[in-house]
């Protein structure tokens, strides 16, 4: 049985990426990672609160395709690092290992421009005793291809250092 959801997700900062001469390579809709010395920051999200798409958005007129990619969620755990992680994915490109409940992997926002924020809330707290209590990210990115398979997690460890947040 498969059961849906996000496990953990890795966020990791485009131009920081590139300065550390990481490469991707996209081939046959599974990404390869070349270089080492990168940072990546995991959030462990509470069960079901992040989601991620990745609809395709076709025009005949227009002679285009591609992917809007988009992942939206709760941080639960409000610190010092999780508010300065908000902060840095707010304000820059950023890039997304996502970590399904499957243990399969995809890897969003490796196209050109990265993932953007286009809203979220720096910090809710709920009004009933049920809300939920946290940082909210919404991101979106668009790319030529559908968010690439990661064949094994060895390598994205091998290029970034992981910090929880």
């Amino acid at each position: 049985m498969d059961i849906s959801g996000v496990r953990n997700l890795y966020a990791i900062s485009k131009t920081a990426r590139e300065a550390a001469s990481i490469t991707y390579t996209v081939a046959s809709g599974v990404i390869t990672i070349t270089g080492t010395g990168g940072s990546a920051f995991m959030i462990s999200p509470v069960q079901n609160s992040f989601s991620v798409t990745n609809p395709v958005t076709a025009s005949g007129d227009a002679n285009s395709l591609f992917y809007e990619q988009t992942i939206n969620g709760i941080m639960h755990s409000v610190t010092a690092t999780s508010t300065y992680l908000a902060e840095e994915i707010n304000k820059s490109r950023t890039e997304w290992l996502v970590e399904f409940t499957d243990g399969t992997y995809r890897f969003f926002g490796t196209d050109t421009n990265g993932m953007q924020a286009n809203g979220g809330d720096g910090l809710a707290s709920g009004q009933a005793a049920g809300d939920a209590k946290g940082i909210t990210l919404s991101l979106s990115g668009q790319s030529t291809y559908i968010a690439p398979s990661l064949a094994d997690f060895a390598d994205f460890e091998a290029a970034f250092t992981i910090e929880s947040a």
